[in-house]
């Protein structure tokens, strides 16, 4: 059956994880989390349908094949204990998109915000110093979705979460990879600039795009891993960046990226709009099996 559907889809198919935590709890309840058994039989399953190959080989190739291949978002440090090392035994090519900061021990701003969220009466303490900072209102219920949108300016709500977690004496620490050193070299596993601090880039200033982009990347070449030519927006909806956004990868000479909005791809590459940058759509997953299973065939039948 799957054999069919991958002969009928005759597209590309880029599969989007995050974290891999075996059991949900608050501090990542709302991450979107699957589990290392899940995430390997899922890419275990598909690669009887599917050639596996690194992001860059789909933008490179021509060919009429479907393709799969396997992104990773943000740098998990778990990721690095119980998936990455997996596939790389099994020679196969993964991706993972790495947050710079993260390896200066700098905590993930989303995880401030869950963290935030497990309290209302911190959360409202929070939003009672600075609500007026910004211009739409902070509301608890809708607090985490509005956060990563253009509602709120990603630079300035970092920098105040910051001044109110040392105010209210609250260390927490990052799930992200923070040791450059457990980073893997492999011949199967590739690195990828995600921004330095994983902003919303619509939400910021032409020169502080910039340099969240332009400091990741020179980040990345010091690394001397193997890197993908690819960009993946943080976030990666089309509201997630703007004009300036692609100026900025032109002027650096970016020419392929990676969007999330839940969709599998044509073979004929699509462009950004006005511009020459080539992109590609990732597709996420889901920690149930049967889930999984009713999405994959959604999106291969294109209903």
């Amino acid at each position: 059956m799957f054999e069919f559907l991958k002969n009928k889809n005759n597209g590309h198919l880029v599969l989007i994880y995050h974290s891999s935590f075996n059991i949900k709890n608050k501090t990542n309840s709302f991450i979107h989390n699957i589990t290392p058994k899940n995430i390997l039989t899922q890419i275990s399953f598909l690669s009887n349908f599917y050639n596996i190959v690194p992001i860059d080989n789909i933008f490179d190739d021509e060919s009429k094949e479907n393709k799969l291949s396997i992104t990773f978002d943000d740098g998990y440090e778990n990721l690095f204990d119980l998936i990455l090392p997996e596939l790389d035994n099994k020679k196969i090519p993964s991706t993972v998109f790495l947050i710079g900061n993260s390896f200066n021990n700098k905590t993930f701003w989303r995880e401030k915000i869950t963290y935030l969220l497990q309290d209302c009466k911190l959360f409202m303490k929070f939003k009672s110093q600075y609500n007026n900072y910004f211009n739409y209102e902070m509301n608890y219920l809708n607090f985490f979705k509005d956060s990563k949108s253009y509602k709120f300016n990603s630079f300035k709500l970092d920098k105040y979460l910051d001044e109110f977690f040392i105010n209210e004496n609250i260390e927490i620490e990052t799930n992200l990879l923070s040791d450059s050193n457990k980073l893997i070299d492999s011949d199967y596993i590739y690195y990828g600039n995600h921004t330095f601090n994983h902003y919303v880039l619509s939400t910021l200033s032409y020169q502080k795009q910039y340099e969240e982009i332009h400091k990741n990347q020179i980040y990345l070449n010091s690394l001397k891993l193997n890197t993908t030519k690819v960009f993946a927006f943080p976030f990666g909806m089309y509201t997630d960046y703007n004009d300036e956004s692609i100026s900025i990868l032109n002027e650096l000479g970016i020419d392929r990226v990676l969007l999330n909005n839940n969709l599998i791809n044509d073979h004929s590459l699509s462009k950004l709009k006005n511009s020459e940058i080539n992109y590609l759509d990732r597709l996420t997953t889901s920690n149930n099996k049967y889930l999984f299973t009713y999405r994959i065939i959604k999106k291969l039948l294109n209903i």
